[in-house]
């Protein structure tokens, strides 16, 4: 801890790299000096004088582009495993205008102008190609402003976790089973709603006399009733099955419909609330390996389904 905190100190508190105009800059610097103190030549002297004074001030310009720069990360509420999500930013600074910023994160975001204590909003879509919990690091702001010669950079703790729900993947429901237990085939199916057309959704499924509208899915429920309880089951591919789970509780979800999910020894009870479904989609997203269920009071309660 004593050296972490050791380093810290002795960081320095801007980054610093050349860029290739830089380089070239330099190598004619270090060229000039050499050469001057050769030949004693005054004109050489009053040359390195100037180009001295010009890094000089692109170094006070560059220092004054991102002093005093506040910055903040802002999430989305729901993110899905390999869907795009959009991921925002906001910059300002109080003091002083800046030209020429770029904003690293998990994507690079370029702003070429930013008025004195105005607050700039950026966004960006991301894609996280797994579930779970996401660290997110550390925000760089830099700047190759005024003369490009080097890119100097100001680091922001915005270090914060993110949860990933898994990738929603359709699937059909119709072997689940209902409250006592029968099968539910397409004879006893109706159509629940209809919502925007997902990759994935059987094409059956897809109402194509709609196409003015875009494409639309029909969402199919059981006959035994409205509410629904998804069971996860040991065997066959847990990242599909949790990912079918997924599915089922967005669709019952924006059906209006209560929901529930079983896995292992967890069992979220029924309701059809935001924070509810929320609740679900975070035990899938930080679910790690699926075995019997342990719990068994949810029979009776409402539609199962078996994944």
């Amino acid at each position: 801890m004593r050296l972490k905190s050791l380093f810290r100190y002795l960081k320095p508190p801007r980054g610093f790299k050349l860029t290739k105009s830089g380089k070239i800059f330099f190598f004619f610097l270090f060229a000039i000096i050499i050469v001057a103190m050769m030949t004693g030549n005054n004109l050489l002297f009053l040359i390195l004088a100037g180009m001295l004074s010009f890094m000089i001030v692109s170094g006070i310009e560059s220092e004054r582009n991102i002093r005093y720069l506040e910055m903040m990360r802002m999430l989305p509420v729901q993110v899905f495993a390999k869907r795009p999500s959009v991921m925002g930013y906001g910059i300002r600074n109080p003091r002083n205008a800046s030209n020429r910023l770029v904003i690293e994160d998990i994507l690079n975001l370029g702003l070429g102008h930013l008025s004195k204590g105005m607050t700039e909003r950026l966004s960006a879509e991301v894609i996280f190609p797994k579930r779970g919990i996401v660290h997110l690091g550390r925000v760089k702001v830099s700047t190759t402003y005024p003369y490009g010669l080097f890119r100097k950079s100001i680091d922001f703790d915005l270090s914060q976790d993110i949860l990933v729900f898994p990738e929603p993947i359709a699937c059909s429901t119709s072997a689940s089973l209902g409250i006592e237990g029968q099968g539910k085939g397409k004879a006893h199916d109706s159509i629940s709603h209809v919502r925007p057309y997902v990759p994935g959704d059987p094409l059956s499924s897809v109402v194509w006399k709609k196409q003015h509208l875009g494409l639309v899915s029909r969402v199919i429920e059981g006959g035994s009733g409205t509410n629904g309880i998804v069971v996860l089951l040991p065997g066959g591919d847990p990242e599909l099955k949790l990912s079918n789970a997924t599915f089922i509780i967005l669709e019952l979800y924006r059906a209006g419909s209560a929901f529930g999910l079983v896995v292992n020894d967890y069992f979220s009870g029924i309701d059809s609330g935001r924070s509810h479904k929320l609740e679900i989609l975070g035990k899938l997203a930080c679910t790690n390996g699926i075995t019997e269920p342990s719990r068994r009071d949810f029979y009776g309660k409402a539609h199962v389904i078996f994944l």
